[in-house]
């Protein structure tokens, strides 16, 4: 859970700056309900972090985690010690414990980021896991929230500017009174219809300005098409977001292997067919296509260290010996562009994963030698280095992520 942050154990005060603390004689009375555990950390010593607050008006004066922990049933003294000395600092014990680390003073306040409670992280099902290894059934969930202390620097400054540059808007959200139960959620948006029927294109235009579906031309005349023509009716908002992310350039597979139409005129081969006619027409170059999670070209022999013991005994210490053996080389790309625009340090994050993986995982197994990342953005607008060709009065939907944190922050995240 961490190595240098440090920690407290118990119920939420909601407190901020760096108190002086007494020690805990004894852990306390748990909730049967909730139980938050707190340690405090060095996130607003980032420089990175400090000089982005910075340009919003805010100084990062103290940091904290908080381990929210859900109990099925009350745990037994034994089990508080457990517990307690699961989250708390290896060599700083004291620094663990049941009260806020943080406390307001000259207008500073508490700014608290979370994962969103519909969801289960996949940090929460390997910290119950551990919990329940270590005799504690009793942990049903187990959420990290980070919590800042900040100070406005200017009288401009907005809280929801500098909670944008903590948290993951995609996968978290902001506790203005901290999580205090895991059975409450936002009340989602209500679906609605697009007057497609009676407004035409447009209608589809402005849903996709507004909400950032990135719907072309080509694809606003197939969904007129779909809509107006055939299923005779309007659509939902929901079926617009669906369709804008199965054909977006990450999920759009299917798409090749549709009929081509140039004119009017249906072509003889999908694009698809056309992808894997060098396959077929020279075979020999590839080891692996289309089958596999990437392609193998045809390598050449290598000489390399394998284990001197015959491949069906088990696996056993012995020596290495040289052997000259086939070496084909995999090929592989991944495309993240929509994570990348609205989540951009995950989106790359995964992105680069999902390219390793898919190298690493080809046939028994490959090693990856080599990477290469780019980038397509729009106007970066730096700040204090104005391009000619950059026009500032245009607006990027709210739902993306501008182009200049799409470059850092996917740089950062790959």
């Amino acid at each position: 859970f961490g190595s240098s942050d440090q920690c407290h154990f118990g119920h939420r005060t909601p407190l901020a700056t760096v108190c002086p603390r007494a020690p805990a004689a004894h852990p306390p009375e748990p909730s049967c309900a909730m139980l938050h555990i707190y340690r405090a950390a060095d996130l607003h010593e980032s420089v990175a972090l400090q000089a982005k607050a910075s340009e919003v008006g805010f100084k990062v004066v103290g940091s904290e985690v908080c381990f929210n922990v859900q109990l099925g049933r009350p745990l037994d003294a034994a089990q508080e010690v457990k517990l307690q000395y699961l989250f708390q600092e290896t060599f700083e014990p004291d620094m663990c414990g049941s009260t806020s680390f943080l406390c307001p003073a000259d207008g500073a306040s508490i700014l608290e980021v979370g994962p969103r409670q519909q969801f289960t992280s996949a940090w929460s099902t390997n910290a119950v896991s551990i919990c329940h290894a270590m005799g504690l059934p009793q942990v049903t969930r187990v959420e990290r929230s980070r919590r800042y202390l900040v100070k406005p620097a200017t009288p401009e400054a907005a809280a929801q500017k500098f909670a944008a540059l903590v948290h993951d808007r995609m996968t978290e959200c902001v506790y203005p009174d901290g999580i205090k139960s895991f059975d409450k959620h936002a009340e989602p948006a209500k679906w609605t219809t697009v007057p497609l029927l009676e407004q035409g294109a447009q209608a589809l235009e402005d849903l996709s300005k507004k909400e950032g579906l990135g719907y072309d031309s080509q694809d606003i005349d197939y969904y007129m098409r779909v809509f107006r023509d055939e299923l005779k009716r309007n659509p939902t908002t929901v079926e617009c977001f669906d369709l804008a992310q199965g054909n977006s350039e990450h999920s759009r597979h299917w798409f090749f292997g549709g009929r081509v139409v140039i004119d009017g005129e249906v072509m003889p081969k999908t694009l698809f067919e056309w992808v894997k006619r060098p396959f077929k027409e020279h075979p020999s170059n590839s080891t692996i296509a289309f089958h596999d999670n990437s392609s193998a070209l045809r390598g050449f022999q290598h000489v390399a260290l394998f284990p001197d013991q015959p491949t069906e005994s088990l696996a056993a210490p012995g020596p290495f010996r040289e052997l000259k053996r086939d070496f084909d080389v995999t090929l592989t790309v991944e495309t993240h562009n929509f994570p990348c625009g609205i989540a951009p340090f995950p989106g790359a994050e995964t992105g680069a994963g999902g390219r390793i993986r898919d190298g690493e995982s080809t046939g028994q197994g490959s090693l990856v030698v080599a990477a290469i990342a780019g980038y397509a953005t729009g106007n970066l607008h730096i700040p204090g280095y104005a391009l000619p060709w950059e026009d500032p009065k245009f607006e990027y939907p709210a739902t993306m992520a501008p182009p200049l944190q799409v470059l850092i922050d996917c740089s950062n995240g790959a």
